[in-house]
């Protein structure tokens, strides 16, 4: 009998998760993790930087030119995707770093 609470509350936060408004991309040893997404249109995406450095997060496609403008280490940016398309992430400071985003 006791396991139905548990296995009630661990199938409740499965969903919950599956249906995040948020996803959360991180900027470690230079580059984007993951370094591909495909999310919904009206999803936000959390840019945290775990690097010992600074980083600019520059978003651009399908019309949109985002620049976040310098990010300490341990700063966070987010940004809404309110259109379907395809986006280019990169970092304004090391142009290595790439992120392709889908937004459906």
């Amino acid at each position: 009998m006791k396991r139905f609470p548990v296995l009630f509350a661990a199938a409740l936060f499965s969903t919950v998760g599956m249906a995040a408004d948020s996803v959360t991309v991180t900027q470690k040893g230079l580059v984007f993790t993951p370094n591909e997404l495909s999310i919904a249109k009206g999803q936000t995406v959390e840019f945290i930087n775990d690097d010992a450095t600074a980083h600019n997060i520059v978003i651009s496609g399908d019309g949109v030119s985002f620049n976040g403008g310098l990010q300490p280490a341990g700063g966070k940016i987010k940004y809404t995707f309110a259109k379907s398309g395809t986006y280019v992430v990169g970092c304004g400071v090391h142009p290595k770093m790439k992120l392709t985003i889908t937004v459906n």
